[in-house]
This record gives structure tokens, C-alpha cells and sequence, in this order.
């Protein structure tokens, strides 16, 4: 099923949306349902905190070993192409792919490809849309590999029926609808994605809930862009375990002071540990993934990816 382009408009800045401190990200000029209200400057972002209380814990450590985990010198180079591939083919460049278990994900393809392409996952903020992450993440990564947007949960206070918000229950019921999802990606174009390690980017809660899943999934999930979020979760035990896992890359993208300051104390953490780690600080920009901060992020993406040759080759 091919998704209206309606539903990929770009997102606005992310607001304090509920006295019970929870974090959320709007956008304007929908075609579906009425537009929400703009943030104002007397309306300041919620706290990284705020979001944590929605991260409800880890899955059962036996699960660490199922949902396609990759040896961690699998983890840079992937598995080997395959010879005489034919060009993906799809009407438009973002497919609705349904997920056993869960609802259905969002997935940016890359038409065209001939060879076996790597996976990004795309986990977005409470009160989001899996439609939004997908499209400003193929603005900053192109089109050259599989962009897999899990939906989570429908908010009950979404704006109108037309216009459905979600968030994730917690880390571990997002750590397996990802599971479910990859390997919904993997039967529907089996020829063409990659079994190998996979960039896991998140926003805000899903940065938060991400930060959780990589420490115990690292050599699923190597290489981490937490954008204005997940920086209390490195805890001098989790930024070891990552590290001893095969985690190797962490960048922090931050646009607000405090979400600065939070992620060079995260980074030294993880360096200490062994991990490379970047902390990228835009312009004061409010809690947001797009605009100055996807720009932000496409200029150092490059160094998230530098030394995994599948992000290079066509």
C-alpha cells in the first residue's frame, strides 16, 4: 500500500503538550484534520525527564539473543551482496508495511537499488508520526537504503480521528515491534535489504527508549543518532555494556542548551568506555528533529557512518 503524500508534510517544533509532563511533536499545514496551534515563545519544551516516565523498562534478558541480533564482525560490513539482483521496484519512495503483532510501520524504499541495501530505523517522539520521521530522514539519508519507521501506540488525545498521534509503551515493546518490523522488511523485499547491523535513530522519546535498547542489542544496533534526547540513559554500566556489546558510534544531536550539556556528560561516558561518540549543538532551535536540525544532522551523519562501506556503495 502506497502512502498519500498528504501525510508527509514537514513537522514543526516539538511543545510541552500535557500538564503531565509529557513531550510531543506537531506539525502545521496537514491536509488531514485542522492544523494544531504554533508554539509560542512563552510555551517552553518539556524535559528530557518528562518523556523518561514513559519508557516503561527492558525486555527479559533472553530476549537480547532473538529478533535477528548480528555477530558484532557482522556489524560494520553486512552481508555479502547478491549477484544479479533486480532493481527494486515500487510505486513511491514510502510504503505502508504491515507489522505481525503491531501496527502497521512506514518504509522509505530505495527504488532502483540492484544490491542488497543496509536498514535505518527511524523511532520518532510522543505525540508523532512514524509519516513525519520517515520523510525528514530521507531528506538527510537519501534514498539509498531501507528507512523503517515504527508506528507504536495511538494516542487517545490525538487531535481528530483524521489525525492520529502516537507514542511507545515502553522501551521493550518498542525494542519488539522493531524485531517485527525488520523482519517484515526482510520477507517483503528479501532480496534487496541488508542482514547486517542496522543505524538506529531516534527523536526525543524515541531516542530515550533507543538508548535503552542498544545497550543490550548492541550488535544489532553499533552505531546510535539520539536527536534531542537519550542522555541519561548512559549510566557508566549501560555505556560499558554497549561498548562491550560491539556499540561503536554515538552522536548526539542537540538543539537546546540543556540538551547539551546532558549529552557531553552522556559522551564522556561512552568514550570512557571505548565508544567514539560527537555531540553536534545547532543554533538554539527548540525540541525539534527538522528544519536546523535535520540540517545539523545530515552534516555529521557522515561521520556516524564512516567506516561501514554498505552506506557508500549503490
Amino acid at each position: 500500500m502506497t502512502l498519500p503524500a498528504s501525510m508527509l508534510s514537514r513537522p514543526l517544533a516539538c511543545l510541552a503538550l500535557l500538564a503531565a509532563a509529557t513531550l510531543g511533536c506537531d506539525r502545521t499545514g496537514r491536509a488531514a484534520g485542522p492544523a494544531p496551534a504554533p508554539p509560542s515563545a512563552a510555551q517552553a519544551p518539556a524535559s528530557e525527564g518528562a518523556e523518561q516516565a514513559a519508557d516503561g523498562g527492558a525486555t527479559p534478558a533472553a530476549q537480547a539473543a532473538e529478533g535477528g541480533a548480528t555477530p558484532a564482525a557482522h556489524a560494520a560490513g553486512g552481508a555479502a551482496p547478491a549477484a544479479g539482483i533486480a532493481p527494486l521496484r515500487a510505486d513511491a519512495p514510502f510504503v505502508e508495511l504491515s507489522v505481525d503483532g503491531f501496527p502497521s510501520a512506514v518504509v522509505s524504499v530505495p527504488i532502483g537499488a540492484t544490491a542488497r541495501r543496509p536498514v535505518l530505523i527511524a523511532s520518532h517522539g510522543n505525540y508523532d508520526r512514524p509519516e513525519w520521521q520517515c520523510q525528514v530522514w530521507r531528506d538527510i539519508a537519501g534514498g539509498d537504503a531501507f528507512i523503517l519507521c515504527p508506528r507504536g501506540v495511538a494516542r487517545s488525545d490525538s487531535p481528530s480521528a483524521s489525525d492520529v498521534r502516537f507514542t511507545y509503551e515502553s522501551n521493550a515493546r518498542l525494542e519488539q515491534e522493531i524485531d517485527a518490523g525488520l523482519a517484515a522488511l526482510r520477507a517483503r523485499f528479501p532480496e534487496h535489504v541488508d542482514a547486517g547491523a542496522v543505524l538506529y535513530t531516534g527523536f526525543s522519546l524515541g531516542a530515550i527508549m533507543g538508548s535503552a535498547i542498544a545497550a543490550r542489542r548492541a550488535a544489532l544496533f553499533p552505531r546510535l543518532v539520539l536527536v534531542e534526547g537519550g542522555h541519561d540513559k548512559w549510566t557508566q554500566a549501560t555505556a560499558r555494556a554497549f561498548a562491550d556489546g560491539g556499540g561503536q558510534r554515538v552522536l548526539f544531536v542537540c538543539a537546546q542548551a540543556g540538551c547539551g550539556a546532558a549529552a557531553k556528560a552522556a559522551a564522556a561516558r561512552l568514550e570512557k568506555a571505548g565508544v567514539l561518540t560527537r555531540v553536534v549543538r545547532g543554533k538554539e532551535a527548540g525540541h525539534r528533529y527538522d528544519g536546523p536540525v535535520a540540517e545539523e544532522t545530515r552534516r555529521a551523519l557522515g561521520w556516524a557512518l564512516d567506516g561501514d562501506a554498505r552506506w557508500n556503495s549503490r
